[in-house]
């Protein structure tokens, strides 16, 4: 506890508060305020995403797939702290939370109506690209996001011994030149850090609770989603407060398992053979137009699909990628550069796409061929209704509600545990490479990152409108302190990185054999 930055994390408390009270008290001024805001940024500053998005894609591809991926962080002999599997599954669990789920049901439905390059809504077409933007959106050019600030924090804490995981300490002499700079940056990502998991916890709660309903018969209220809360925040009382070999590792595993279960079990006593055509067709569709997709800004068009899907996904990853580049760079001692890609990037992928592939399908093939308009129906009855009705048309749907229900709540459990950790580690200072936060105030932590969610409730019940539409404009909105902080990051540990290089410090992993 005497390693705590209480100023720091003091500040990052206030900003919180700072939209939790107007949340709870105002609700209609603040959500306002917040979609005005997501409206400029999203329409005319579509271009400013795009671009940030494509620099933090090809960075790291050039870093661990060139000679620079065999740099392992904490020198040669660095040894990793998990098996690869361990690995790989706590990375995977770390970035998915409930997103994927619920998104991988639904997001083909938004697509049906608004389209992108002007095609017909509804037409065979259209379905045929719904069915593949999710997959893009959640694909191979988005996740390494993610990679470059893991690698930019990790050298400078395990290689260069830059002794926290602060941006400033990360920084180096920059901020040690300019003070203030390092104080005004580590205050904003420590906000930054609290309310980035804004959108794990407030698009996973509402489903959760629909699903909790359509099990058991009690009714689906305001209540019922904050007891679910209530829920979350005494299971991360026990796992996020344990050290991470005995807590994010065991349920990664446990959730990797469980989601591996159930998407064999829907593609074996789904349609199969149309769960498996359609979803080697998008996955071709989305090779085929990586470039179109990565640059549809759509300006003389509606901007629909672009500013409310496109730009809300590249700035909700760079609005998470700070507190996972935290995870990333904890988790990754004694990785290589190029080990970090594939866990990160790759592995989520792929897993991404199996699970758009076989519940978007399966979905899908309800309305293509059952009739079923769930195109229209989710903005009657939202995604967690249309969810809950699309199990119930799986064999013992039951067994698949509870399921389903379990998966979502342990993807937002791992998330929020990765998430909690990495504000703990970036509001403390001078730690051991060995050492943990303490578990007291890892569980205040738990606190921080609840209020914002929960000021998303109260806004959702006093307004009636929906959570998804704030959590997306909120989440939005918070990413433009790591999009600028971010790439000051970069550029130092690019400085720091070429210096080592001329000075000859740079310490290449041997090819050795396994």
């Amino acid at each position: 506890m005497k390693k705590i930055n209480v100023p720091l994390f003091a500040v990052g408390f206030l900003l919180v508060m700072s939209f939790f009270i107007p949340a709870a008290f105002f609700p209609q001024a603040t959500t306002d305020v917040i979609n005005a805001m997501y409206s400029y940024m999203t329409r005319d500053l579509a271009w400013v995403s795009f671009a940030g998005y494509l620099l933090f894609l090809a960075l790291p591809i050039y870093f661990c797939f060139s000679k620079y991926g065999r740099i392992r962080l904490g020198g040669r002999d660095a040894k990793p702290d998990y098996t690869n599997f361990e690995y790989i599954s706590m990375n995977v669990c770390s970035a998915l939370a409930a997103g994927v789920i619920t998104f991988g049901f639904t997001e083909w439905m938004y697509y049906v109506t608004t389209t992108p390059f002007h095609i017909e809504p509804g037409s065979i077409r259209a379905y045929e690209y719904a069915s593949a933007y999710g997959m893009f959106h959640w694909g191979l050019t988005m996740w390494p996001i993610y990679i470059m600030p893991g690698i930019a924090i990790g050298y400078m804490y395990y290689n260069k011994n830059s002794g926290a995981f602060t941006i400033s300490a990360a920084m180096g002499d920059v901020t040690k030149k300019h003070r203030w700079l390092g104080w005004l940056l580590d205050a904003l990502m420590a906000f930054h850090m609290a309310s980035g998991m804004c959108t794990t916890v407030g698009l996973g709660t509402p489903v959760i609770a629909q699903l909790f309903s359509s099990l058991t018969g009690v009714e689906m209220s305001f209540a019922l989603q904050m007891s679910v809360i209530g829920v979350f925040m005494v299971f991360l009382a026990i796992f996020a407060t344990t050290p991470i070999k005995k807590g994010m590792a065991a349920i990664s595993r446990f959730n990797i398992y469980l989601g591996i279960g159930l998407l064999a079990l829907i593609l074996v006593l789904g349609p199969t053979n149309f769960i498996l055509n359609t979803t080697w067709q998008a996955a071709g569709t989305n090779l085929s137009n990586i470039i179109d997709m990565s640059f549809f800004t759509d300006p003389m068009g509606d901007g629909l699909l672009s500013g409310d899907w496109t730009v809300f996904y590249i700035v909700w990853y760079l609005g998470l990628a700070y507190k996972t580049g935290i995870w990333i760079a904890k988790t990754s001692k004694g990785r290589t550069f190029k080990e970090i890609f594939w866990a990160v990037a790759i592995w989520t992928a792929i897993a991404c796409w199996a699970t758009f592939g076989i519940l978007g399908n399966f979905a899908l093939d309800l309305e293509v061929n059952g009739g079923i308009p769930y195109s229209t129906l989710i903005n009657e009855i939202g995604q967690s209704g249309v969810i809950a009705d699309i199990l119930t048309h799986l064999p013992l749907h039951q067994f698949f509600l509870l399921g389903f229900m379990v998966l979502i709540f342990l993807n937002i459990a791992t998330s929020a545990t990765s998430g909690v950790a990495s504000g703990a580690l970036f509001t403390c200072r001078n730690l051991r490479e060995d050492e943990e936060p303490s578990p007291l105030f890892k569980f205040v932590w738990i606190f921080v990152c609840f209020a914002i969610p929960v000021g998303f409730l109260l806004i959702e019940n006093a307004t009636g409108i929906m959570a998804l539409s704030i959590v997306k404009n909120f989440t939005s909105i918070m990413s433009l302190p790591f999009f600028f902080a971010g790439v000051i990051l970069v550029v130092q540990f690019l400085r720091v990185f070429r210096a080592d290089e001329k000075a000859g410090l740079l310490d290449f992993e041997l090819d050795r054999k396994k």
